[in-house]
């Protein structure tokens, strides 16, 4: 992976795999996390979209990616092109109207899901230093109230050199050619300043929210922001992912480990148990779920399970990079967020060194963090001060 920066201060990363099509992205450091108006992060993606076929958004919190694909040939044409999305946008009344009506239409669709509820919930008590708004009447009404030269100014404030960074991923993009393309097509635009997201901000807690019907959701989090020793993390999220979903393969539930992140750098490893019968005792989820935990803490990880967790991580980081639209995302968001890019050889180098000693020990640095704790379910469930004496 190379990166070079253009006279305005915007950077350009390449991210080399296999793929025989390239995807270029425009990753933006703004969300709706530190937008300047509530929904209007949302409302400014939505109206990019409308006027630019077969690009796709991504977004997280404080970032928002802008990707499409190209042939190596059409590689001058498609750099032009997102050149031109995020320089000149068409900022209209006709197109604001229509993005606010598509997200008012999400919004109450996803206002009735329990599922979509405690997402959000888990954000709110996670990050509680930062007054996350879920309320769905009210994120309706700011969006209603966003106008054009709302717009506008998002757009200049936001969508600057020092605030973008430009990726090619692909079957070995060249250098030269992406620095003579980035002159040419994202020189002009203003130099501007970097928008960092504060990383300070996670709190933990405890929340529990009603659910409708036969659906019951258990959340756990635990900030891993400011965490060394990745390699021996992904090594304990692959022994963690397997022994969740076979404890789980027998109770009708739907586990789902994954690192959450929301603030550009701020970063979270959540545990999620999600089930449709209403005879499941999320107690014994939270049960379940506090002895993988004290077990990883408290006992190395045997031979073969170790084995087969540094496999399963390296797997996982070779996959995610096989995919130049997922490489190209990873690429930006980690110089945005963490300053630079880590080399995805040495990486792999460092999780096939991972010890059993050094799993336990990153175990016993995450769970020892203060807790987030989030329930949909309309029935009584342990509380947060035992579950955490519990983990102890």
């Amino acid at each position: 992976m190379e990166t070079l920066v253009i006279k305005n201060g915007m950077r350009v990363a390449l991210a080399s795999n296999g793929a025989s099509v390239y995807t270029v992205s425009v990753t933006v450091n703004v969300g709706h996390i530190n937008e300047p108006k509530l929904g209007i992060a949302a409302l400014f993606e939505k109206v990019l979209m409308l006027q630019a076929p077969f690009v796709q958004a991504v977004y997280g919190g404080t970032i928002t990616t802008f990707l499409t694909g190209c042939a190596k040939e059409n590689l001058k044409e498609t750099m032009e092109k997102m050149a031109n999305l995020v320089k000149a946008p068409e900022l209209s009344e006709e197109l604001l109207e229509q993005a606010k009506a598509d997200t008012i239409e999400r919004t109450e669709l996803l206002a009735k899901m329990p599922a979509r509820q405690s997402k959000l919930a888990y954000k709110h008590v996670a990050f509680s230093k930062h007054q996350l708004v879920w309320n769905t009447e009210e994120y309706i009404a700011a969006v209603k109230a966003v106008t054009v030269e709302d717009l506008k100014a998002l757009h200049e404030k936001y969508y600057t050199g020092k605030n973008l960074v430009v990726c090619v991923a692909g079957e070995k993009p060249k250098k030269s050619d992406a620095e003579e393309l980035a002159k040419e097509f994202f020189a002009d635009v203003p130099e501007g300043k970097r928008y960092k997201a504060d990383n300070e901000l996670y709190t933990g807690g405890f929340e529990q929210i009603a659910s409708n019907g036969d659906y019951q959701r258990v959340m756990f989090g635990w900030d891993v922001t400011n965490l060394s020793g990745v390699s021996e993390a992904n090594v304990l999220m692959s022994a963690l992912n397997g022994q969740l979903e076979r404890a789980f393969a027998s109770m009708e539930a739907k586990p789902e480990l994954k690192i959450a992140g929301y603030f550009g750098g701020m970063r979270t490893l959540r545990i999620s148990v999600e089930t449709w019968q209403p005879d499941v005792n999320l107690n014994d989820i939270v049960d379940v779920v506090i002895g993988i935990v004290q077990k990883l803490k408290n006992e190395p990880l045997s031979e073969g399970a170790l084995e087969s967790a540094r496999q399963w991580a390296m797997t996982e980081k070779l996959f995610k990079f096989a995919s130049a639209n997922d490489a190209s995302v990873e690429t930006a968001w980690q110089i945005l967020g963490r300053e630079k890019m880590y080399d995805i050889d040495e990486r792999i180098i460092a999780t096939w060194r991972v010890s059993a000693r050094n799993v336990q020990e990153i175990a016993q640095d995450i769970f020892s963090t203060p807790l987030t704790y989030v329930v949909a379910s309309d029935k009584q469930v342990v509380g947060y001060d035992e579950v955490e004496e519990n983990l102890k």
